[in-house]
């Protein structure tokens, strides 16, 4: 049930004073050239985590529940499946999540089909990025021709799921002024057509590469998000139970309230879990509590201890700073808010 794994993750957060979810770029390389990428200007610039500096990041963490494998584009990366079996074999993950630009199908599915041959109990989920139909979404891309090689991804991780119930299949659509129309076609064809676990929508943040996009109006957000919610009814139904699926859906309501506030103009500053419950680590070595604030420091300077880093004065003192109060719609950060403090976002 829902309610009681949500106390099991925060009783582990607790007994472990460790991060539970770790986001950890594996690469700055990238395939594609996306306007909308709020991390451009760290992209190409040749760093990546090394297998012994992943080991050594492995070994100073305890057991997680999530982690998101990032980039660039994580399926460059040619031993991304061993990546993932060390944290699953070494960390007991149980949540490994893997966005994607789709771009390269054949590498991507036999990619997964590694992660899967692990035989832990664990739920890969694989999130295509898609922004727009057709050309609309090759445009922002910077890819001619990325649109059909996204559906012809998904294809191949249906299949796969098919076969192996532990792989399941998500979208990620960032929402701006421009694509509104698009976004509106896309939830529906979540449903209908691709038959995905879920849908996910981030509000376009950050300094984009493309300086010409926009966050959208509030009033395309309330009718995006009025339309998400009432597709979270098909997604949740069934899940974790009757009560668990009211639920998570009680909670994307209540996110997206928050997130109106935010592109209204009248943010909510709450105390943020991240740099208690989440890090991020950028293939470079920075330790991050969230990319939108500064490092608090590099494990290149550490010999790569992170617990060292981890407790050191700066990161001390940011991670007060945060927990007195901050604001985004970092939908990564946000949902873990919403699971182990819901009562910040109300």
């Amino acid at each position: 049930m829902l309610s009681t794994d949500i106390l099991s993750w925060k009783q582990l957060s607790r007994r472990q004073q460790k991060p539970v979810h770790l986001i950890l770029f594996i690469t700055d390389h990238c395939n594609a050239k996306c306007g909308t990428c709020f991390y451009w200007q760290n992209l190409n610039q040749g760093e990546s985590l090394k297998p012994d500096h992943i080991q050594k990041i492995s070994e100073a963490m305890g057991e997680l529940v999530w982690l998101d494998i990032s980039g660039g584009e994580p399926f460059l990366r040619k031993d991304i499946d061993q990546i993932c079996h060390r944290f699953l074999d070494h960390n007991q993950a149980r949540f490994i999540n893997i966005p994607t630009n789709a771009i390269q199908t054949s590498v991507i599915e036999r990619s997964v089909n590694g992660i899967l041959e692990n035989k832990n109990p664990f739920r890969l989920n694989i999130a295509i990025s898609i922004d727009g139909i057709g050309e609309n979404h090759d445009r922002v891309r910077g890819v001619p021709g990325n649109y059909k090689k996204a559906l012809a991804t998904l294809e191949a991780m249906s299949a796969i799921r098919e076969r192996d119930e532990r792989l399941s299949l998500s979208v990620v659509t960032t929402v701006m002024r421009s694509n509104i129309d698009d976004v509106k076609q896309l939830l529906h064809l979540g449903v209908t057509d691709w038959d995905l676990d879920y849908h996910s929508l981030n509000i376009l943040r950050g300094k984009p590469m493309d300086p010409a996009l926009q966050s959208p109006t509030p009033e395309q957000y309330a009718e995006i998000s009025k339309l998400q919610l009432k597709l979270c009814r098909s997604y949740f139904k069934g899940r974790w139970g009757a009560l668990g699926g009211w639920t998570a859906t009680m909670g994307r309501f209540f996110l997206n309230r928050y997130y109106m506030r935010e592109v209204e103009g009248k943010p909510k500053d709450i105390s943020c879990n991240a740099g208690d419950v989440s890090c991020v680590i950028d293939a470079n070595g920075d330790v991050y509590f969230c990319e939108l604030l500064k490092p608090v420091g590099n494990l290149k300077n550490y010999d790569w201890d992170f617990d060292r880093l981890w407790h050191d004065f700066e990161a001390t003192q940011l991670r007060q700073k945060v927990q007195n109060g901050c604001h985004c719609t970092h939908e990564c950060f946000q949902t873990k808010n919403l699971i182990f403090t819901p009562w910040r976002l109300v």
